[in-house]
């Protein structure tokens, strides 16, 4: 039996890498010009020992040091800790990818490829969801150097979810799709079915005036108590608001 995806909400894995390598830019690129500034640099001419020895030397004192005698008769040296750089890393990730997408959903990335991080309900993530999200890197951009195991993941997932999603329950969809409940068949609704001769719609849960809604492939109903509408979750056999 497939899975509809023509309303999928989630299906906007190829924005979504463009989006994470747009940020990653903004947070790498300043990452790296601020450590290059905080290296000097000595002439060969101007050493007391050779360029290898000095390097050598400076590495057993904790320091990084670069060897270029061979392209412009310099030695760099700086110390490991890079502070300001390090500032800049940690402030880009925790402002950016934490705080601003808690709130709003979006990322710089995201905001120019029309997409947002959400809840299951459509909404902004928050703060702990965005942290989770954003600490879960340690497994999705496994080996690091390229993230293949958040690639991987999210795209053969059902809701393009990678580790981090799944972890803090939260999607990434397209703008349009932002501010209602999300409705991925199999993950949050279940799978629709399709093909001839498929079998009609489940029999409505107990509840007073429920009706079947086709783009949510879920039953809804309106609570005269709460005064709004509600939608039922065969996974969790609740209703909840839309």
């Amino acid at each position: 039996m497939a899975y509809p995806v023509a309303d999928d909400p989630t299906a906007v894995f190829g924005r979504r890498v463009i989006a994470a390598l747009i940020d990653a830019l903004i947070v790498l690129v300043p990452t790296f010009l601020l450590a290059s500034a905080e290296f000097e640099y000595l002439s060969v001419a101007d050493l007391p020992v050779s360029a290898e020895q000095f390097c050598e030397d400076r590495m057993d004192d904790g320091q990084v040091c670069a060897d270029f005698s061979d392209v412009d008769d310099r030695v760099y040296f700086a110390d490991s800790s890079f502070p300001a750089a390090t500032g800049w890393y940690w402030a880009a990730n925790a402002i950016l990818l934490v705080v601003v997408q808690a709130f709003t959903g979006w990322t710089i990335g995201k905001l120019l490829l029309g997409i947002r991080a959400v809840d299951e309900m459509g909404r902004p993530p928050g703060l702990l969801k965005a942290l989770v999200r954003w600490l879960l890197w340690i497994v999705d951009g496994f080996p690091y150097v390229l993230p293949l195991v958040g690639f991987i993941v999210g795209l053969t997932t059902v809701g393009h979810r990678r580790v981090g999603d799944m972890a803090a329950k939260t999607f990434v969809v397209g703008r349009a799709a932002a501010g209602s409940p999300v409705v991925v068949p199999g993950v949050t609704a279940p799978p629709a079915p399709t093909g001839w001769g498929a079998a009609p719609a489940p029999a409505p849960p107990s509840a007073e005036g429920p009706q079947w809604d086709e783009a949510r492939g879920t039953y809804i109903q309106w609570d005269a108590d709460q005064q709004r509408w509600m939608q039922w979750s065969e996974s969790t056999r609740t209703w909840s608001p839309i």
